[in-house]
């Protein structure tokens, strides 16, 4: 009662009031007193915003200038169920050299990678993370070694995490027999697995060393239920596998994918189950499989195959496609492998079976017209997530 004798609110209103308010007026508001500059930091707050948040959902695409990543861009645009057609805009909140490519996306957070360096943003505070280099690796050690991030979240703990996987493939492609026979003791297949707990003095640490099993990702992912999921092949005979990270425990494991993989594979949630969208031949005869885990512990599989309509088969004869997910409503979105005009995504409706075409337009004419060696592009759908949380390293 005395605080509204004296003219002011109690704190927990006043933070109900702030969790309602659009992320952009939480962050100029900072300047006006300690209680606003202090919400961002406060986990009750930043949980409390993520409650009320209903912005639709954002789509997200990185322009890569391999030579000169000042001119990269990152365009973004809404995302209205999609509809027939999206304009894309430049994200002026982020400078050219800080754009990278690999987007992942989680809770308002754009994960991306620069020269093998690992950075989030986000796009409601502007802040931009950028990690330390992993240094005690011992694949660094090899000549060819790659490194995959993957970004998760922890919701018991409330901790965001970085999964990073670095890989070293070493090819017998091109030896004799005794050059093959002195490497036979070495595995083709090299692999570690990293975390970085993003919280004040994080640092990389190992995890699952005990996991014996090399293998190379793809950039495929899929988190459900405090698991974060992943493709990978194994071998130089392309075993495919579906590898688990479960993110409170670090703990992985895997099951091969039933035989035989295409070529043209996709990672996405079916009704709460994570689930294998296979589309090698969507182009030649509008052919998809669709396999379902039902039971991780027992390999056990289901099967659902699609043929597309035959009304609808020009739309996909034209070029390859590239996975991306899926939309709020389960949709695959399905992007042209290659930057050339008139650009435009397909959803694929499953329930329906149904493609949907969806043109882009407000990417730079330039980037048409460069040459494939300079440039390199990735296509994110983000959930209608706002996100106001700073991250600490």
């Amino acid at each position: 009662m005395q605080d509204w004798e004296t003219g002011e609110i109690p704190e927990d209103l006043m933070i109900e009031i702030a969790a309602r308010l659009p992320a952009k007026s939480v962050m100029r508001f900072k300047c006006i007193s300690k209680f606003w500059s202090s919400l961002p930091l406060s986990t009750h707050f930043c949980n409390r915003f993520l409650t009320y948040q209903s912005q639709q959902p954002r789509f997200y695409m990185s322009l890569v200038h391999r030579l000169e990543n000042t001119k990269s861009l990152l365009l973004s645009s809404t995302c209205p169920c999609p509809s027939s057609s999206l304009e894309f805009h430049q994200d002026l909140t982020i400078g050219g050299g800080m754009v990278g490519n690999l987007l992942r996306v989680l809770h308002g957070f754009i994960c991306f990678t620069v020269k093998s360096e690992a950075r989030i943003y986000n796009p409601s505070t502007r802040q931009l993370v950028i990690l330390p280099c992993i240094q005690e690796s011992f694949v660094k050690g090899y000549p060819h070694y790659f490194s995959l991030y993957f970004i998760c979240h922890d919701p018991v703990s409330d901790q965001y995490k970085l999964l990073c996987v670095i890989t070293a493939l070493f090819s017998r492609q091109g030896l004799d027999e005794q050059e093959k026979e002195e490497l036979a003791s070495v595995p083709e297949t090299i692999s570690e697995h990293w975390v970085f707990v993003l919280e004040a003095g994080g640092s990389w640490k190992r995890v699952a060393e005990d996991f014996r099993t090399p293998h190379h990702p793809s950039r495929q992912q899929v988190t459900m239920n405090n698991v974060l999921y992943y493709m990978a092949f194994t071998d130089s005979s392309q075993t495919c596998v579906l590898v688990s990270f479960d993110i409170r425990s670090e703990e992985l494991s895997m099951i091969k994918l039933p035989p035989p993989p295409g070529k043209r594979l996709a990672l996405i949630n079916y009704g709460g189950k994570v689930a294998v969208f296979d589309f090698s031949l969507l182009k030649e005869n509008g052919l998809v499989d669709l396999w379902v885990v039902e039971h991780w512990r027992n390999k056990e599989w289901s099967r659902k195959t699609l043929f597309l309509q035959p009304c609808q088969m020009h739309l996909v004869t034209h070029c390859f496609f590239t996975a991306k997910g899926t939309t709020l409503k389960g949709q695959v979105l399905l992007v042209p492998q290659y930057l050339i005009p008139p650009f435009y995504f397909l959803c694929y409706d499953f329930q329906l079976n149904h493609l949907k075409k969806v043109e882009i337009s407000g990417i730079p004419d330039h980037w048409f017209t460069m040459d494939s060696f300079f440039k390199s592009f990735d296509v994110e759908f983000m959930d209608p997530t706002e996100n106001v949380k700073y991250l600490e390293s």
